[in-house]
This record gives structure tokens, sequence and C-alpha cells, in this order.
């Protein structure tokens, strides 16, 4: 029998209640899901959790990875320290063959293995600790994305407080940038020739104006393979350590002027930061109304420009804003 989606987040507030009814550590994670769903979802529903159980923050201890940890604040032990960056990946397409979907939908016994070093190395083998496992709020939330409850239902276990724009210590960046970041996902193919086109036009549009700062990994994280992108004007981060990679990416859209890139995780990422973004589809199948319904919400509770479409949706707004010809003028 399927629960109802108000019955969700009274099983969630009960579990919360017994973690705050205690005094032990309580071990959050691992998170290894996407970006986006950690800047949209998790780190919201987490604020939410703490704030509605009055959870002790020092009582947590976060496993995230690619050092989005320092995001919580709260300690944190990164989740490639204690897996390889592929063993991480195998552990989500085995998730992927066994539901059909991506995400921490069950504590799994490789998840349970990973906490039980993590609370080992960040507490010692001998001290008991809770989990509050991401399962949780995919389960509560699960209603919203399957379009059953709307925005009301995910706004009752969420806070959308911006993030704290991080600090850039150890690289050398231009006084202005736009970070950019284009890679191949189901909305935005690099086999399609009009999206490449695409692509190195926005580029060039932007190269002329600023700086680019290219948000790129590196490493294979995921199937999202990043686009090949030539400017004199683009900057290339240096490849960090699985560990610091994430981090290291957030740090430089933090301090951006705007993003500009594949709609996704990036794009929701520097939401969450207070940093303006243009984010682009080809076409939106294989991916939820329901993110960028709540994209669009952020964005206007927190004043921040979420700008997001296809190319003809582009072309648009470039004739109704942009400052026309003087012979184009009367001819329009």
């Amino acid at each position: 029998m399927a629960v109802r989606p108000e019955w969700r987040r009274l099983v969630v507030c009960a579990h919360l209640r017994r973690l705050a009814a205690s005094s032990s550590p309580i071990l959050v994670g691992p998170w290894r899901s996407e970006v986006g769903f950690e800047a949209l979802y998790w780190l919201p529903f987490l604020r939410w959790a703490v704030q509605y159980a009055k959870l002790n923050p020092k009582r947590l201890v976060v496993v995230s990875r690619g050092g989005a940890g320092a995001l919580y604040g709260a300690p944190a032990v990164d989740l490639y320290q204690l897996r390889s960056v592929e063993a991480v990946r195998r552990e989500n397409v085995y998730d992927w063959t066994r539901a059909k979907v991506q995400k921490q939908m069950r504590c799994t016994p490789w998840d349970r293995d990973v906490l039980r070093e993590a609370a080992a190395q960040a507490l010692g083998r001998r001290e008991r600790y809770h989990v509050l496992h991401p399962s949780w709020m995919y389960w509560a939330l699960e209603p919203f994305w399957e379009e059953h409850r709307g925005l009301r239902h995910v706004s009752s276990m969420t806070d959308f407080a911006p993030l704290a724009t991080p600090p850039v210590t150890d690289v050398e960046l231009p006084p202005k940038y736009v970070a950019m970041k284009w890679y191949d996902r189901a909305t935005f193919s690099r086999a399609d020739a009009k999206v490449q086109e695409a692509v190195a036009q926005i580029t060039g549009i932007v190269g002329a104006q600023t700086h680019i700062v290219m948000l790129s990994s590196g490493l294979a994280t995921d199937e999202h393979a990043d686009f090949e992108v030539q400017h004199p004007r683009i900057v290339r981060l240096p490849v960090r350590q699985p560990d610091q990679n994430l981090w290291l990416q957030i740090q430089v859209l933090g301090r951006a002027a705007a993003f500009v890139g594949t709609y996704g995780g990036m794009a929701q990422m520097a939401l969450r930061l207070r940093v303006p973004s243009a984010s682009f589809y080809e076409s939106f199948g294989g991916t939820a109304h329901a993110h960028l319904s709540l994209s669009h919400m952020v964005g206007i509770k927190t004043h921040v420009p979420f700008l997001t479409g296809n190319f003809e949706d582009a072309n648009l707004w470039r004739q109704i804003v942009s400052v026309p010809v003087a012979g184009d003028a009367q001819n329009a």
C-alpha cells in the first residue's frame, strides 16, 4: 500500500525526534548522488531537519565527496578518502541497474560499510552513533518528484537559506569572470551539431566580454562528459585529488559574476550560492519538471536570477532585450 505524502513527513519527523532524544553522534550520509540534488534537496533538507529537531550541529559527522563536506558546517569525512572514484561510480551504477534510478533510495550494505569506516576515522571504533541517510530525504520528497504533490510539500521539509560564499585560497583567478560548464546529458547531447555550434557561439559572446573559468573536474565521476570548448580567454583549473576536486569547482563558482552552461547540477549549485545563471537544454526529456519548478521558486524567493531554456528561448530573449540596428528597428 502506498504511503500518503503527509504520513511520510510524520514518519521523518518521528525519526528526527528519536535522534534528538539521544546525545550520540549522527553520521550524515554517505552522499554519493548528483551535485544538483545535494544543492537543491539534501542540504536544504538537512538544514530543516537540524532546526526542526533542534539537533546540535556538533553531533553531526558528514560523509560527502570531492571536498563538498565543507558546505555542511559540520565535521566531515570525504568519501573519496575511503573509496576510489571508480568504486563510488560502480555503486551508483548498481543502484541504477537495481531500481532504474541513480538515487539513494535505501541504505545499502556498501553505504553501511562506508559509514562504519567514517565513524572509526572521525569518532573511534567503539563509539556508538546514529545514521541520517539520504534515503530519508529521497523517500520524504518522492511525492514531489513524482508530481503527486506540489511545492508546498517540498517546502515543508526544506530550508533554502543561501549557502555561504566559500573562500578561494590557493588558485589564481581573474578579478572578474564567468564560470562555465558544458557537459553531456540526456537533455543536451554532445553528438548534436546544433548543440556544439550553439555552445561555441555562446562561449564566444561571453569571452568577448570577460574571462571564462571552465569548471572541469578532469575525473570520470559519472556519465556526464565535458564538452571540448576552446577560447583564448578561457582559464582552466588545475586537476586536484578526488577528495578536493569538486570543492575547488564550488569555490570558483561561488566567486563568479555568473554561471553559464548546461542546465543541471552546477546551475542549481550556483543558485544556492547566490550566483546568477543562464543554463541551457536542447530537449527536456530525461529530467523532471519538478526540479526546474523548484529552482525557479528558490530563485524568486532569494532574488537570484535563474534563467534556463532552449536555444529558441534564448533567441526570443535576444530579440526582445538587445539593442537593434536602426534599420532593423524600422523593418521589425
